[in-house]
């Protein structure tokens, strides 16, 4: 069972340094996310759990000032506007750097209709260490990739690009003849204390050092790049750039928001015109090397447990598919992965044998009746 901290006691009309004494109590509970909105008390994610973190309800003037204190009082122009405002925020407290990743919007929020929400990500330092993710060896074999695409899935806050940067932290400090360029929306991880074997870690992010992901992809190929990192596959002109990168000799590496292998596959396709998928998947076929898909799962005893699935695309199996309609690959691939005992379903049930979920998670996770 989880432990609830005891709230804070933020005060009224506060201000700076009371704003950063209540992150760094957030920081100190474990809440990575941390939700102000009009007329509720502040709410924090700890462990994939809800939790209240102050001690009364925050008011829409309290919201406004700290808008106007951490990021300028035109962002509440923007938002009156009718738009939402993604912003970063950082401050230091004892040489330890806190960063978070900011979405302001405007919303009602019980009985107030011109309320205002603040979501605020926390964005850790440095990425943990490949070995304490416990990957299964089917995907830590396979995790790099210097020619091919590798695509890391599932939904937000699902730890995609933890495990992506703890993987290129490795490979760093174990290859000193890689190269790694990462294009980000925002930079997240940083790699400051990576003992780097060769070429530092270079990072750029979307919108301040080039302007999209597509982009990215074509200025690192004029760099002779071993691995590219991209933050998120998103449109047709992303995906087409990843399998070019893929396909002409480097390792390109992107995230998507979907729940399984075969999704992924098919939503690859999908984003392109009907009249160009069968020769986007010919190409996402001759590029796929390793799909996986994680998701972080509240356990009975108050922690987040990783279930991932994922399939490595070896020579028979992209023989199969290629003897095959594209059509009919999602059939086939939910077929592959339960076979391998690789797929969401085997991953949830051995935490439900396990006693770290009951049947009501597993059924909402894995989607299936209990056998």
């Amino acid at each position: 069972m989880i432990i609830r901290p005891e709230p804070f006691n933020l005060q009224p009309n506060f201000g700076l340094d009371s704003l950063q004494s209540f992150l760094s109590y957030c920081n100190e509970v474990g809440s990575s996310d941390i939700l102000f909105q009009t007329g509720d008390v502040v709410w924090g994610e700890i462990k994939g759990r809800q939790i209240p973190l102050t001690t009364r309800t925050i008011k829409d003037g309290e919201i406004k000032a700290l808008l106007s204190i951490a990021f300028g009082s035109e962002v509440i122009g923007v938002i009156k506007g009718g738009n939402d405002a993604d912003r970063p925020y950082r401050f230091v407290v004892e040489r330890d750097t806190r960063r978070y990743r900011v979405n302001i919007s405007g919303a009602q929020v019980g009985d107030a209709e011109d309320g205002l929400s603040i979501t605020m990500r926390t964005i850790p330092e440095v990425p943990p260490s490949l070995d304490s993710l416990n990957l299964p060896a089917g995907i830590r074999e396979n995790l790099f990739q210097p020619r091919g695409l590798v695509l890391v899935c599932g939904p937000t806050g699902s730890g995609k690009t933890t495990l992506q940067s703890s993987f290129y932290a490795h490979t760093s400090e174990t290859d000193g003849d890689v190269k790694i360029l990462l294009y980000e929306d925002p930079i997240e991880f940083l790699f400051t204390k990576v003992k780097n074997a060769g070429p530092k870690i270079r990072q750029m992010q979307i919108g301040r050092h080039i302007p999209s992901f597509a982009r990215g992809i074509r200025n690192a190929m004029r760099c002779k790049p071993t691995l590219i990192g991209i933050g998120e596959a998103r449109d047709a002109e992303t995906i087409s750039a990843m399998v070019e990168a893929a396909l002409t000799g480097h390792g390109a590496y992107g995230t998507m928001h979907t729940e399984s292998v075969s999704e992924t596959a098919s939503r690859a396709i999908q984003v392109f015109p009907a009249d160009q998928h069968s020769a986007i998947a010919s190409k996402i076929l001759g590029s796929l090397r390793l799909i996986v898909v994680q998701i972080l799962v509240p356990t009975l005893d108050g922690n987040r447990h990783a279930v991932r699935e994922y399939l490595y695309f070896d020579r028979d199996i992209k023989r199969e598919m290629s003897d095959m309609p594209y059509t009919q690959w999602g059939a086939f691939l939910r077929k592959v992965v339960a076979e391998k005992k690789q797929d969401m379903a085997t991953g949830l049930r051995a935490l439900l044998d396990g006693g770290l979920i009951d049947q009501k998670a597993y059924r909402r996770y894995a989607g299936e009746a209990i056998a």
